[in-house]
């Protein structure tokens, strides 16, 4: 008797799961076909709150280390504008005292603490040839000083050789006498001067040996760290020791300008958005991913005109520090030519600071990294484009 009862319940039971089932996907299939009709990309507001999480300035400590042929080393931060080396030393300490520092933009690709920004961020380039002109410079103006050295005792020289006149003394009958202690000291003093001509000679002759300028080579030593948007900076130990970071990969294309940079950590934060490389935006909510992705344009297909916008420190530190810490810039402009494949140009306003920022479109998928602006314009900058950017990371 309880079997039968029981049937007729499990039998209805069924029949309203079965109905619960189609009224869910009718509901679901409505959904779709009204954002389907109606969808919309996100405010430039909604964009910024949901993707700002995800950029970070990157700082890097950095000097450039000149090996010489003959195993010595000689550092320095930069070129000046008179052409010389700045800081110029082959103390490592003291360089490592003054450092350079520039600062760039990177953001997040994966959970595992990994960046993606400028090559010229992470490894600073510098015109090899034209230090090597610089060193070159250098050596020259050296041996010059060693000439000027050498010229002046062989006059000290040949002024001793004239005072030995000095002590032989001629009486009235013709007799002569020598002051045998001048003339010994005057001797002596013009053998101390040999010895230092031969040893000077000898310098001099090396330095082209170690200093063979064709042989010199030059690469960046370089400390990275980052900061987060909305965090206080004071220091470069907010940046370096807070939350340091290693190079893990250089672009070796001349027209790639992109690193890979990792936290020591290997581990990105929960807060912070991550920007798919597959141009697929993955940290929006399940309502986006499922339905208003789809209505999104296809990073690959970009068109003049269509509105990108990028996400970066502009002018680094400078404009990025507020009172309610350091805050990253969205700036907005269109294609302004036909992207070749090998690079974007647009109309997004840049600055120093601003390498390495992603490039987004209306939707917030990645379509490109900021690398250049063209010189002498503030309305006409360079992206690497989104292909480009795949090929690097191995995506």
């Amino acid at each position: 008797g309880v079997q039968t009862c029981a049937l007729p319940i499990l039998v209805s039971i069924q029949q309203t799961l079965r109905h619960a089932q189609l009224w869910a996907l009718s509901l679901l299939t409505t959904i779709c076909l009204l954002t389907a009709c109606n969808s919309k990309p996100p405010t430039p507001e909604d964009l910024y709150k949901e993707e700002a999480s995800g950029v970070v300035m990157v700082l890097n400590k950095f000097y450039y280390n000149a090996s010489l042929p003959n195993g010595e080393h000689l550092y320095f931060t930069g070129i000046a504008n008179d052409g010389s080396l700045i800081g110029l030393t082959d103390d490592v300490n003291e360089i490592k005292r003054n450092c350079g520092f520039l600062t760039g933009t990177a953001f997040f690709i994966d959970n595992n603490g990994s960046l993606l920004t400028n090559r010229h961020v992470a490894s600073p380039t510098i015109d090899e040839a034209q230090v090597k002109r610089c060193l070159m410079n250098m050596v020259q103006y050296v041996k010059s000083l060693y000439d000027a050295r050498l010229s002046e005792l062989v006059t000290q020289y040949d002024a001793l050789e004239a005072q030995k006149e000095n002590c032989v003394t001629t009486d009235y009958w013709g007799n002569t006498q020598v002051d045998q202690a001048q003339l010994s000291q005057i001797e002596n003093e013009q053998e101390e001067l040999q010895l230092q001509y031969t040893h000077l000679e000898q310098e001099r002759g090396q330095i082209n040996a170690q200093m063979n300028v064709a042989n010199i080579t030059i690469h960046p030593i370089c400390q990275l760290g980052i900061a987060y948007n909305d965090s206080y900076v004071i220091d470069e130990d907010d940046f370096l020791q807070t939350n340091p970071c290693n190079t893990l990969r250089i672009s070796q294309d001349e027209d790639t300008d992109l690193a890979l940079i990792q936290l020591r950590s290997e581990q990105t934060p929960r807060k912070c958005h991550v920007f798919a490389v597959n141009g697929s935006n993955t940290n929006g909510n399940l309502f986006t991913q499922l339905f208003a992705k789809d209505n999104a344009p296809s990073p690959n297909k970009l068109k003049i005109d269509q509105t990108l916008y990028m996400i970066g420190f502009n002018a680094g530190i400078v404009l990025a520090n507020t009172r309610k810490g350091i805050k990253v810039q969205m700036t907005s402009g269109r294609i302004t030519q036909m992207p070749d494949g090998n690079r974007l140009l647009y109309s997004i306003p840049t600055m120093q600071g601003s390498s390495g920022s992603p490039v987004v479109d209306e939707w917030g998928n990645l379509v490109g990294v900021n690398f250049a602006k063209l010189n002498g314009s503030d309305n006409f900058n360079f992206g690497i484009p989104l292909q480009k950017v795949r090929n690097f990371v191995g995506k």
